[in-house]
């Protein structure tokens, strides 16, 4: 090897001039030293040049002992050229080189913070994201083996979509690969499409849940002899639990008593339920039977009510397992598992067992579904409730900041995208009874001229609009009532089909606001359902849709107007 020069390093806006000078020499000394008709015109900051007889020393990285190239990691402002200039290369050798670097797009892409190949070898693995979760650049991921496996590293829960950033979805924003390499976009279990089972089931369900708990209402009541025809099974809801683990149904049993005589439709207990999974004392007893001490305590005694009343089965709501927001374990979903297998073995052949599975990516995650698909008959998959006023004050609605748009809560395309996650996530569509609403989610509106756009807005917590005069709870209201209302045809209530949405909506008592889903729209959607080969259909809930005979229902205007009143007055009450 030759002898080496002395060397300064070019700074920005240096000319060979002012380097000769910096030097300490001639500007022909210079020329001979950094020969090159070009030399001058090309000159980058960082690159060193030559003061002295001799050769550069050499500052081209070596590739690693193991393969891997030598790596750079790009500062802010830094440019290949420059980047080249540094290390004595050439911007082609640059871009050969990191042709297969993850979510490399060429120099005139070159991101900051980028980790570089500054040499031949293996691409380096890239740069964590601190907020990563799924993909190559969530912090701590190892090499791996196969190059060609990178993006598929740390995938998502339940196989949803992984993005350029590390995180995980189910939407467009998510699900959308890059148009081309380098851009930003879905990296691995991308798309939205459902998955369909490859052939349609032997029978196309009509599920309905009924709520025991009806008689309570002060209208809008229906016995369980009343039940209406129609329905393949009908789920009952619910029982209770004792604390020491042994089906209740005292609070309920004349309604039962009833049920177990009715025929024309599979006859389903259910267990659990929103109310009873999060309302308090009654959550330890339900999470408790999934433990190992109790668990066959109550796997027995559940088969032993089936077999005492001749029911067909056994439905369970666990609202939800693994929900740390709702006082959950992480070991929730591996113990509810157990549950239902042992259940499921005790159980005769011929009695079923389903659950009900949220359509939410955040409380999905708790359930091992696609294991639990297979030890149940058929899942409820409750696509409902997708909006609420829960939403208010969060960013849970795309393009709504705030939260508080008028949205509805069985929109048809957030319903595909919940959809397409459960069935991505290993679970067969023809093992899924997809959620029908037989009520609406009801706002107050922030301006009554506003109501058929997504961007309207509705009020606060304080304020939920009119209190239907059956239910008597704040944001929810039976289809019956709605009906009713549209019936009396009370001056300013409009009632619409909103076909982006696929919901009907109204909006009555001057301010208030509800989508839900006619009789119409349901069986519209069970025969879409039915045609990508679901398992069928699921109706929250029966008592809800009409009033039977000697009901009056809520037909005179006097009355929906003082009830309205009513209404006005219990909030300002609750606001004092």
């Amino acid at each position: 090897m030759g002898q080496e020069c002395s060397t300064i390093t070019v700074q920005q806006g240096d000319l060979c001039g002012s380097l000769a000078s910096r030097c300490g020499i001639s500007t022909a000394d210079f020329y001979t030293y950094n020969p090159g008709s070009t030399f001058c015109n090309t000159l980058q900051a960082g690159q060193l040049v030559c003061c002295s007889e001799g050769s550069l020393p050499n500052l081209r990285p070596e590739p690693n002992p193991d393969g891997t190239c030598a790596t750079y990691e790009v500062p802010p402002g830094e440019y290949c050229s420059l980047i080249a200039s540094k290390f004595q290369l050439t911007v082609d050798e640059i871009e050969t080189w990191n042709s297969n670097s993850w979510n490399w797009n060429g120099c005139g892409g070159l991101q900051r913070n980028a980790i570089i190949c500054v040499s031949s070898g293996d691409p380096p693995m890239p740069a964590p994201i601190d907020t990563a979760i799924c993909g190559p650049q969530a912090p701590g991921t190892a090499r791996p083996s196969d190059w060609s496996q990178l993006a598929t590293l740390n995938p998502c829960p339940l196989n949803a979509c992984c993005n350029t950033w590390g995180n995980c979805g189910i939407t467009p924003e998510f699900c959308t690969p890059p148009k081309s390499a380098g851009q930003v976009g879905c990296i691995s279990n991308c798309g939205t499409e459902i998955a369909k089972s490859p052939s349609a089931p032997a029978e196309f369900l009509k599920v309905g849940y009924f709520q025991s708990y009806n008689l309570e209402r002060p209208c809008l009541n229906m016995r369980a002899d009343q039940i209406p025809s129609g329905y393949s099974h009908v789920h009952f809801s619910f029982g209770g639990i004792t604390d020491d683990f042994a089906v209740d149904l005292s609070d309920s049993m004349e309604q039962f008593e009833l049920f177990v005589e009715q025929t024309g439709f599979k006859k389903i207990l259910a267990f659990g339920g929103w109310s009873y999974s999060t309302g308090g004392e009654p959550l330890p007893i339900f999470r408790n039977t999934t433990n190992n001490a109790d668990r066959l305590r109550f796997a027995r005694s559940v088969v032993a009510t089936v077999e005492q009343y001749g029911l067909d089965g056994v439905d369970f709501d666990w609202e939800y397992p693994g929900a740390v927001d709702l006082g959950g374990s992480p070991t929730d979903g591996a113990q509810y598992l157990l549950l239902l297998r042992m259940v499921r073995q005790l159980l005769p052949a011929e009695k079923t067992v389903s659950l009900a599975a949220p359509a939410s990516f955040h409380y999905l995650q708790g359930f091992p579904i696609a294991e639990m698909s297979a030890v149940v008959d058929y899942i409820v998959y409750m696509a409902y409730d997708l909006h609420g006023q829960w939403d208010y004050g969060t960013d849970n609605q795309a393009g709504c900041p705030g939260g508080n748009c008028l949205r509805s809560h069985v929109n048809l395309t957030e319903t595909d995208y919940a959809l397409a996650m459960v069935t991505k996530a290993g679970v067969p569509s023809d093992k899924i009874v997809v959620g029908l609403a037989s009520y609406g989610r009801s706002f107050k509106m922030a301006d009554r001229n506003c109501r058929a756009d997504p961007m309207c807005r509705y009020l606060g917590p304080d304020e939920r609009g009119y209190v239907g005069r059956c239910t008597r709870e704040p944001g929810i209201i039976a289809l019956a009532e709605l009906e009713d209302i549209r019936a009396i045809e009370l001056e300013g209530t409009v009632f619409w089909y909103d076909e982006a949405s696929d919901s009907d909506m109204a909006q009555y008592m001057t301010d208030s606001w509800a989508a839900y889903m006619t009789e119409t729209t349901k069986e519209r959607r069970r025969a879409r359902y039915q045609g990508q080969n679901f398992g069928g259909s699921v109706d929250w809930a029966i008592d809800l849709t009409a009033f039977v005979p000697g009901d009056p229902g809520i037909r005179d205007k006097r009355a929906v107007a003082a009830r309205g009143a009513a209404s006005f007055m219990d909030r300002r009450a609750e606001q004092v």
